[in-house]
């Protein structure tokens, strides 16, 4: 066509294929978006020239009159001057018609086809609904576009059934071959026909073949759902065909039930894919499908997806069946689809290790060689399964970043135990002693050390070893250290210990035997909890991400629930999270909040909701684990309690609880309850007790009987082989006495024969004489074996008779006491006892059984027959270590409902796992302002040490400070009332230390001394910045040095005498707690005190100790010794504010700082930190109406 332009307003970009009486063009309107423009040729039958636009305007009407998803859109029409025609603009269908497609549509399941018939079905029953029937219906008349949604198309020839057009001009321009009888005979025509055509176009789909002659169309193997469907359309008389589309939706709705679809991914193929598999041998032809068929073979089992991005940030994906890869790409034409562009082949193993991080695809592969391909609601969008690559990959991801981060936060606390682990090892720690004194009253020893040692590396958990007398290659095990100070050690002795096996002099170490066991428990707890073999596995995942704890907030309790009548606002909020905690809580307690009030109430509500509930309360220190059991029992005093663990470090107000005296009292207990349940039994079910005894003797009797028939049958026994013995002798007495006379016949005759006959006759008697010997030692053995067992069966024969007359005196003694004296009276008693047990026979027996049961048991209870379990199990609340709990571990199996670990903060991350892995909900209480798990720092700098990724802030980093940082608000909670220190104290402490969030609900006039030497202040720092003598001393002792500082002792024992004296007038008595920063100090202030001052202070009890043997506890005064005291300001470890806190919060009314104020605050910033003391001085400084800085001269 010369023309270029439609109406001067279409521009022609080509002819497309298609259209009847009509030529179809792909155009563009003004705006560049591309139509169809339909132009209507002219007449060439010679019949009556507007037959065009009669053909035009029915196309018109019908397409003006429908609006549908699944029929083309008109857009406009007209009519052309210069090409004289008629036309049509049309939406773009970019796709292609059934014909073009029908290869692709024919290789599709049936249930795909049947989705594909419903979409033209509701196509042709709109048209209807319309009162147009079609006419022309055929597979060039229907498309789909890249959507796979279905349009029908051309409406030329179409009919509007209450219009009175002529058929005459137009019958003959449909179709023939999809053309319906009474359209070809020139009938009326209905909606049936178009039913018809279909039942053509769908014949052709499913049968996978085109209609060579529509008088023999064979259905016959199709399903039978399918073949009923095509059968009814195709009939040839109206009246037998479908007289409605809905009635043929209707059947294909059953139909497709019938069917089962399953999802599949369908994906095209390059020409490039093709040929590598024909280079590679796996096809024989470079044929697309010959391909297709070989990839669908290939990924016909378990396949697999992963994503792979270039370098240039191209992303592809690589789908893996058995032997290749197939490389895919979004369809340019189709984006829900794949295309494979290309194979790449490796090695099984290399195909192997792909597969082992890629997705395994859920669904089925299609492969389809054509370029088009038909999508049914079967066929997965592959956005679907991108998305679904990229969750998984997401996932894997995370489990590998999750896996990583485990590994590492694992791999640093395992590293912490292996340097514990190899110091053991190689540095055994021992000490030298001279001798030793032992106190029987304390049962302890008091060891003279050959010197003085800086700094001790035993703690009061590790049981210590001494050298064994007359061996000095050989250790025992003496106890645990209670202190050591001034060259002298106290060790408490562990029980059954013989100190007579002790040597007068030798070494002092740590038993390597505990302390091994110690590590391995944190080593299992360790692997426990990484791998999630432990009573929660939820835990494992909160420890490693603490963003994963959940709460159920479901939790609302009032004062009046609680038990305890110290509960203030804080403590019921966080009671209420701990309770609402799906796995684990975390409770900060500052000093003197009333952390084991808090624990304490805790348990009582968990018992409150479920009696049943079994409790860990574990703690890093025997100390806390008895406070808290004591505190518990306080409020609960009938719960049932044990404390396991070495006795000798149980405090006394749980020592009887321990699991000795525990299993006692619930031995006890069980064997009461059995016989309770045994008489309770008996008295419910109404047992006739002289009955049922009378019953049992007769049982006796009759057992007794069978017993006198077995020992008379056994003595039968012994009778005859008696016989057998007396009947060999009389055999050996006759052998012997026919030797004699045949020897004596022998000698009379041979004086009267002669010599030829007598060698006859000796020859003779010879022979006799033999065989007779021969008999002989035959019976000799046999006699000689018996006689062997004469003796046995004579005592046997003995017993036996004993034990007849024994039972037969029994039988006549039960007899007596059932007064009966013959057997005929026995016989009858008999008759009536069973036939008056007969009548309860069931119970009786079911009383007999129990009875025998309960005897049983009380019988292994008393033996304790590995019974630990049990007893075990009935404890409500069991206190311990952490690591202590595992003792038990060996030989119980250790499950608790609820695990709650005191001072959590001063545990070491695998310490404290112990008991969290035996738990099923955690809580953790402690403060990780306080001091934090303690680690010798040394570790770090041994050889070994750099090898490993190990900083000082990895050893000082608790578990709980771990949490405390990264748990949500919803599973963690803060104490914020502290009850203990005065409030100018504790206002320090929470401005120092907790942001100013500590809460003191305390007064000055209850928590105060009115002492004048201090003008009645309650925080006092004695200065000792003027005196000459104020400088610190260092003491080393090979590679540790540690500090004192003999200014500042003399200070604090001349304000103690001031403050003893002013007691005296106040008729006062109080605790006073000396804590130094140094243990060098320490000894020095104790050596002073015992040695000038320990009977000069009547109204108060002195202690002195350093900062870690404090922590937990509290007294009235607190005297604080700073110690350093240098030009340049250094702090050394008095800088960590964790120590400061701890010293501080001991003190309830009266706080004395004792140090050099100008040195300890010349520097503002330690290492990158605040310096604490100037913190302190300020708030001293900004209160002086209750603070006090006086400088000693």
């Amino acid at each position: 066509m010369a023309s270029k332009w439609v109406d001067d307003q279409y521009r022609i970009i080509r002819k497309i294929p298609g259209g009847n009486m009509s030529t179809l063009y792909l155009c563009e309107d003004q705006y560049g978006t591309p139509i169809v423009v339909k132009l209507f040729d002219k007449c060439s039958c010679g019949k009556n020239d507007d037959l065009q636009e009669k053909i035009f305007q029915r196309e018109v009407e019908s397409l003006e009159k429908v609006q549908h998803t699944n029929i083309v859109e008109i857009i406009d029409k007209g009519f052309d001057d210069a090409l004289e025609k008629f036309y049509i603009v049309l939406e773009y269908v970019n796709g292609k018609n059934f014909e073009e497609a029908f290869e692709d549509l024919c290789i599709n399941d049936y249930y795909p086809k049947l989705e594909l018939m419903e979409q033209v079905l509701g196509a042709v029953e709109y048209l209807h609904k319309k009162d147009i029937v079609h006419r022309d219906l055929k597979p060039s008349n229907i498309m789909f576009n890249q959507d796979n949604v279905v349009k029908i198309i051309d409406f030329g020839i179409s009919k509007f059934i209450d219009t009175f057009y002529s058929d005459y001009t137009v019958c003959n321009y449909s179709t023939p071959q999809y053309r319906s009888p009474e359209q070809a005979e020139g009938k009326t025509i209905t909606g049936q026909s178009d039913i018809y055509s279909l039942g053509l176009i769908f014949y052709e789909i499913f049968k996978g073949e085109k209609i060579k002659d529509k008088d023999n169309l064979d259905i016959s193997d199709l399903p039978e759902e399918i073949k009923d469907i095509i059968s009814k359309m195709l009939n040839k008389e109206t009246n037998l065909r479908y007289a409605k589309i809905s009635e043929i939706k209707r059947d294909i709705v059953y139909t497709k039930s019938q069917l089962s679809q399953d999802k599949f991914l369908s994906l095209g193929l390059t020409k490039k894919a093709s040929t590598l598999l024909f280079q590679y041998g796996y096809i024989d032809k470079d044929e697309l499908p010959l391909a297709a068929a070989a990839i669908e073979k290939d990924l016909s089992g378990k396949h697999y997806i992963r994503t792979k991005r270039s370098d240039m940030n191209e992303i592809s994906y690589d789908l893996m069946g058995k032997q290749y890869i197939c490389i895919c790409k979004i369809d340019n034409r189709n984006s829900k689809r794949f295309t494979i562009i290309s194979i790449r082949f490796l090695n099984g193993a290399e195909l192997m290790d792909r597969k082992e991080n890629a997705y395994e695809v859920p669904y089925k592969v299609k492969i389809s060689a054509s370029g088009n391909r038909i999508v049914s609601t079967g066929e997965i969008d592959i956005n679907k399964l991108i998305e679904e690559i990229m969750e998984y990959e997401k996932v894997k991801n995370q489990i590998k970043a999750d896996n990583l981060h485990v590994k590492d936060i694992a791999s640093k606390w395992s590293e912490i135990l292996k340097l514990q682990r190899n110091k053991m090892e190689k540095e055994k720690c021992t000490i030298r002693y001279r001798s030793f004194t032992i106190n029987e009253k304390e049962n302890s020893i008091e060891v003279e050390l050959e010197k003085d040692v800086l700094e001790i590396e035993f703690s009061p958990d590790n049981m210590l070893t001494m050298t064994m007398r007359n061996s000095i290659f050989k250790v025992y095990e003496v106890g645990f250290m209670r202190e050591c100070k001034n060259s002298k050690m106290i060790i408490d002795l562990a029980r059954n210990i013989n100190i007579e096996n002790v040597a007068d002099s030798g070494e002092i170490s740590i038993s390597n035997k505990m302390f091994e066991s110690a590590l391995n428990r944190q080593t299992r707890a360790l692997k426990n909890v990484r791998f999630k073999e432990i009573v929660n596995p939820t835990i494992s995942d909160i420890i490693f991400n603490p963003e994963k704890a959940t709460s159920r907030e479901n939790e609302l309790i009032s004062a009046k629930d609680c038990k305890s009548s110290f509960i203030d606002k804080s403590k019921l909020l966080s009671l209420e999270m701990a309770l609402s905690a799906d796995d684990l809580f975390l409770l900060q307690g500052p000093p003197g909040t009333g952390k084991t009030t808090f624990i304490s109430e805790l348990v009582y509500q968990i018992l409150k909701r479920n009696p049943q509930n079994q409790i860990l309360i574990a703690s890093q220190s025997h100390v806390a684990v008895d406070h808290s059991l004591t505190k518990i029992k306080e409020l609960m005093s009938e719960i049932k309690m044990i404390r396991i663990g070495i006795k000798e470090k149980f405090s006394e107000s749980v020592i009887n609880y321990t699991l000795d005296a525990f299993c006692q009292e619930w031995t006890a207990s069980v064997i009461a309850k059995c016989q309770e349940a045994v008489e309770s039994y008996k008295a419910e079910i109404g047992i006739d007790e002289s009955l049922q005894e009378k019953n049992n003797i007769i049982l006796e009797i009759e057992q007794l009987s069978k017993s006198i028939e077995q020992l008379t049958e056994e003595l039968s026994v012994i009778e005859e082989e008696k016989n057998k013995i007396d009947i060999l002798n009389d055999k050996w007495k006759f052998i012997n006495e026919k030797i004699i006379s045949m020897k004596k016949l022998v000698h009379i005759k041979a004086n009267c024969i002669l010599g030829e006959e007598l060698a006859n006759i000796v020859d003779t008697f010879t022979e006799d004489i033999m065989a007779l010997n021969n008999r002989l030692e035959e019976v000799l053995e046999e006699s000689i074996h018996l006689s062997e067992q004469k003796d046995e069966f004579e005592r046997k024969y003995e017993k036996i008779n004993v034990d007849i007359e024994s039972k037969e005196k029994d039988i006549e003694c039960w007899k007596d006491f059932l007064c009966v004296s013959s057997g005929e009276e026995y016989d009858n008693l008999k008759v009536t006892i069973k036939n008056s047990l007969k009548e309860n026979q069931i119970k009786y027996n079911q009383f007999s059984k129990i009875e025998g049961l309960c005897k049983a048991w009380i019988t292994r209870v008393e033996q304790g027959d590995g019974l630990l379990q049990e007893s075990v199990a009935d404890a409500t609340v069991v206190g311990a270590t952490c690591l202590g709990i595992a003792g038990l571990g060996a030989t119980v199996d250790l499950k608790f409902d609820w695990v709650i670990v005191d001072e959590a903060g001063k545990a070491t991350p695998p310490e404290i796992l112990v008991p969290i892995a035996l738990g099923k909900k955690i809580v953790l209480v402690g403060d990780h302002k306080q001091l934090p798990p303690v680690i010798d720092e040394n570790l770090i700098k041994q050889p070994q040490g750099n090898n490993y990724n190990i900083t000082k802030k990895d050893l000082e980093t608790s578990l709980f400070e771990y949490l405390e940082e990264h748990l949500n608000d919803k599973c963690k909670s803060i104490l914020d009332e502290q009850y203990r220190m005065n409030p100018i104290i504790g206002e320090l402490i929470s401005q120092m230390f907790y942001d100013g969030k500590l809460i003191s609900r305390t007064s000055k006039d209850k928590k105060s001394i009115p002492l004048k030497v201090f003008d009645n202040n309650s925080l006092v720092w004695l200065s000792t910045a003027c005196r000459n003598d104020n400088k610190e001393e260092i003491i080393r002792s090979g590679q540790y040095y540690t500090y004192r500082n003999r200014c500042e002792a003399a200070v604090i024992f001349e304000y103690l005498l001031l403050i003893n004296d002013e007691l005296e007038e106040l008729k006062l008595k109080k605790e006073v707690a000396i804590i130094a920063g140094y243990r060098a100090q320490r000894d020095l202030l104790t050596s002073i005190y015992e040695s000038k001052y320990s009977a000069r202070f009547n109204n108060i009890t002195i202690e002195i100790n350093t900062v870690d043997a404090f922590q937990g506890r509290e007294t009235d005064i607190v005297f604080y010794s700073v110690v350093r005291s240098n030009e340049e300001g250094n702090l050394g470890f008095l800088k960590d504010a964790r120590r400061l806190n701890v010293a501080f919060s001991r003190a309830r009314e009266l706080l004395i700082v004792v140090g050099n104020h100008q040195a300890v605050t010349r520097k503002i910033i330690l290492d990158g930190q605040d310096n604490p003391f100037v913190g302190i001085m300020q708030y001293i400084y900004s209160n002086r109406e209750d603070c006090l800085v006086e400088e000693v001269k």
